[in-house]
Order: structure tokens, then sequence, then C-alpha cells
């Protein structure tokens, strides 16, 4: 698929499900905010289209501490740890952290509607089950175990 292709599937996707989003064309990148129930309150979205791919980055408005980033490294390293579709990352420069998830249509004709709402709605989730440790975190409140456990109640440790 090409770079108009992908970035019309994306945003018919995003039209019929009732996003509210803005499309800088100059850019190639769509923009939007998402509330959460957690405590982080709302994520900044960021969709980066290429040529043949495109990336959905959800952004904590929120960062870690500069000085002290390594529980967040930590945390972020835990929750990554088994994750299927995308994964955490953390700029140790500024102490942001995000979500990133990567969709490939190198060679393919077009894309289902559940492959877009999941490279759409994944990185939400993670930060709805995970913004309460970041939240924590950042603010030097808690430690990585301890909020990796609140975050993964079933896992085994």
């Amino acid at each position: 698929m090409q770079t108009e292709e992908i970035i019309d599937a994306v945003r018919d996707f995003l039209d019929e499900d009732n996003w509210r989003y803005e499309f800088e064309a100059e850019k190639n990148l769509v923009r939007f905010n998402v509330t959460l129930s957690c405590k982080l309150k709302d994520i900044r979205c960021v969709i980066d289209f290429g040529e043949n791919y495109y990336i959905v980055y959800a952004i904590s408005r929120i960062n870690a501490d500069k000085d002290a980033p390594q529980e967040m490294l930590k945390y972020l390293t835990m929750a990554n740890y088994g994750l299927r579709n995308g994964n955490f990352e953390m700029d140790v420069r500024d102490g942001e952290v995000r979500y990133k998830c990567y969709v490939n249509c190198d060679g393919i004709e077009s894309l289902s509607k559940g492959i877009i709402e999941d490279s759409v709605k994944i990185p939400c989730a993670m930060f709805d089950r995970y913004g309460n440790g970041i939240a924590a975190l950042a603010m030097g409140f808690s430690d990585a175990d301890t909020e990796i456990k609140k975050a993964e109640p079933d896992s085994q440790s």
C-alpha cells in the first residue's frame, strides 16, 4: 500500500468510529487526545505515516524524573515483557514515556478494520493498564516492583 492509501484507510476508520482528530497533510500526521480511566487522565496520540507503514504513538503528558529514571525504565521493561503488539519506550534525555505500535503495510492491498482498530486502541489500553504506575513512578511515590504487581495482578512473580 502507498502512503495515501494507508492514510485514507486509517482516517476512514477514525471517522467511522467518531474519533476527533487533526490531520496535518504536509507532515502526514494525525493527532488526537484520548481520555483515560487511570491517574494520567489523558494522553496525546500521533499517527505517523510513511511509505508502506504507519506508527501509532501514545504519549504520556507526565515525564519520568530526569534525575532518577531507573525505576521507570525497570517498570516499562517489566511491562513490555510478553507484549505481543507494540511496546513502551522512554527517552532518557527528557523522560518522555510513550507506547508505540508499528504496522507494516508493505505487500498488502488493504488494511482491515481490525488491524487499524488494534493499532489505535492497544496503545490507549496499555496506558490505561500501566498508567497509574507511570504516574506514581514519575512522582517518586512508589517503585517498579510494587507498581507492576498492581498493573499485572494475575501474573506470576
